[in-house]
Parts: C-alpha cells; sequence; structure tokens
C-alpha cells in the first residue's frame, strides 16, 4: 500500500513580522487569520479571497491557531496591552 506524504505546514516563524506565525510567502499572520474568521465572522473562503491566499493556506492558518491558541492569544494580548498604553500616554496628541 503506498503512503501519502503529509503536505508541508504553509505556516512559517522567522524574522519577519516580528516572529508572529505567519502564511508562508506573504506577510498574512495567524492573528489576521483568526481575528477575521473567529472575531468577525468570515468564512475561510471569503478570508483567502480578502487575502489573495489559497483556502488550504487558512485551512492551515486556523489549525496553527487550534494548536497554538494560548500563544497565539497571548500575542493578541500584548498588542491590546502596547495599544491601551500608547493610547494613554499619547492621548492629547491625538486629540489634537
Amino acid at each position: 500500500m503506498a503512503r501519502v506524504k503529509a503536505a508541508e505546514s504553509k505556516i512559517v516563524k522567522d524574522k519577519l513580522m516580528s516572529g508572529s506565525p505567519r502564511i508562508a510567502g506573504t506577510r498574512v499572520r495567524v492573528r489576521d487569520i483568526v481575528e477575521k474568521h473567529i472575531v468577525l465572522g468570515y468564512s475561510p473562503e471569503e478570508i483567502a479571497d480578502a487575502f489573495d491566499v489559497s483556502l488550504a493556506a487558512v485551512y492551515d492558518a486556523l489549525s496553527y491557531y487550534y494548536g497554538h491558541a494560548a500563544d497565539v492569544q497571548e500575542e493578541l494580548r500584548k498588542d491590546m496591552e502596547f495599544v491601551d498604553k500608547f493610547r494613554k500616554e499619547f492621548k492629547h496628541e491625538i486629540l489634537s
């Protein structure tokens, strides 16, 4: 019986995008896919169209997320913390 080789993951984690996991060959981060799917309710097909990536890449990103949810959520939390801090520190300049 012939073995079927598993497809190579389309998710990479390198220096690009500050080490955030992303779809190989793009700047589309796993978290971008997750936000569109979980927070905004986009279907995988809509996400693929929005980011001009393959449907398989979207599913790879979602699969990566479900396998590393705590890490991705921590990354999102840190970004929100940074944004909140920035808003507080520069509130007077933003409103001017």
